[in-house]
């Protein structure tokens, strides 16, 4: 698998090309719906390797708001302790947003920022170092991927920088329709 790695103070941002599955981190992350149905994606990966374990803890705290992060179990999953699950779906609150005449592309540079910002929250409140992000909402979201590892690298980097901690990230991205090749990831970078 390829790979590009960043350093940022003591930490590194190891950009894959893959299975998030492969992942050694201590969290793996999945984007969803507001109720955590993890139907699609990764979400639905990550369910299966998992097993139902996973949504059955996330039910207990649904639903949860647009742009925000629930923490579960990581049921069978060999290497992770935690999901972190970023709600990237919720038509009804988007259009809510959308309708306080604020722009499509101001909600979105917010709810991907807030959401990697609420993971790096979490990692520091639960003692965590690793941790394995998808292309948030790339998938059923269908929030534009350019967009998605713009808004994720800004906000990635912003954490990192300012941190003295020693983190481990990891941000895999795969293309299961393969039209993009791994160049055309990197040209992003």
């Amino acid at each position: 698998m390829e790979s590009r790695q960043y350093t940022f103070n003591n930490s590194t941002l190891t950009v894959k090309f893959g299975s998030i599955l492969d992942t050694q981190a201590e969290v793996i992350v999945s984007s969803d719906d507001c109720y955590v149905t993890m139907g699609g994606g990764v979400s639905r990966a990550i369910l299966r390797a998992g097993g139902d374990v996973i949504i059955q803890d996330a039910q207990k705290m649904v639903p949860i708001p647009l742009g925000d992060v629930l923490a579960t179990t990581a049921g069978k999953l060999e290497c992770q302790k935690y999901v972190f699950h970023c709600i990237t779906i919720d038509k009804k609150r988007r259009m809510e947003i959308y309708s306080h005449q604020v722009t499509e592309e101001d909600v979105l540079n917010y709810l991907l920022q807030h959401a990697v910002d609420k993971c790096f929250l979490l990692m520091q409140a639960m003692d965590l170092t690793s941790i394995a992000f998808p292309a948030i909402g790339a998938g059923a979201a269908r929030i534009p991927i350019q967009k998605v590892i713009e808004q994720m690298s800004i906000a990635i980097a912003r954490n990192l920088g300012s941190t003295n901690k020693s983190l481990n990230v990891e941000m895999y991205l795969y293309d299961i329709y393969n039209l993009y090749s791994e160049s055309d990831y990197i040209t992003l970078f």
